[in-house]
């Protein structure tokens, strides 16, 4: 009897050696069918900036437009971190509307989507650069010596989004120091 209560206590030294440095984003299934705006961000890791931004202007000089900044200063990071990044099984099919994706895993990751649509506008406008801005610094990854760097892996499932309708937007990533951005500007211009 007493035999039974020593095994598990003898195995509790096991725990403490399993990897604590596996970042993992999962997303299996989810948002099947969506309709109208779906923004999801997911992030497994330290230090990560995620964003789904949408603005919509109607009528005269209707003017829509989203201002997204995100900065980051971190360090001691450690670059041998194993990450992992995965879009499973049809999540997000036979959607319909504005679907906005970020899935992180691993560090110091900045991720955005934006979406502006002006209907009735007085003039057509570019998209500037003001209305997205990222940056990250990432320092002091190790002891002077080349860095390790840990295993990184990124899948998307081939049925994951299949027809979804509308404006799909994804950003997905595994490892550290990544930065991605999707904008989408639309301005339909009222002509006098």
């Amino acid at each position: 009897m007493v035999r039974f209560f020593l095994l598990p206590i003898l195995l509790l030294p096991l725990l403490a050696v399993a990897d604590p440095s596996i970042d993992r984003a999962r997303l299996d299934t989810s948002g099947i069918g969506y309709d109208g705006v779906l923004s999801v961000n997911q992030a497994a890791g330290d230090f990560q900036q995620q964003s789904n931004a949408r603005a919509i202007a109607i009528g005269p000089g209707a003017s829509a437009g989203t201002g997204q900044s995100q900065r980051l200063q971190v360090r001691g990071i450690d670059r041998a971190l194993d990450a992992g990044a995965e879009i499973l099984g049809p999540a997000f099919t036979g959607g319909s509307g504005v679907l906005g994706v970020n899935q992180s895993a691993g560090a110091a990751t900045q991720q955005a989507n934006a979406m502006s649509i002006s209907l009735g506008a007085v003039t057509p406008r570019g998209l500037d650069d003001n209305e997205l801005s990222q940056s990250v610094a990432v320092t002091n990854f190790g002891s002077g010596g080349a860095a390790a760097i840990g295993a990184r892996r990124v899948v998307t499932d081939d049925r994951a989004f299949a027809g979804s309708n509308g404006v799909v937007q994804l950003n997905q990533s595994a490892g550290v120091g990544n930065r991605m951005a999707n904008t989408l500007s639309i301005r339909v211009a009222d002509q006098p």
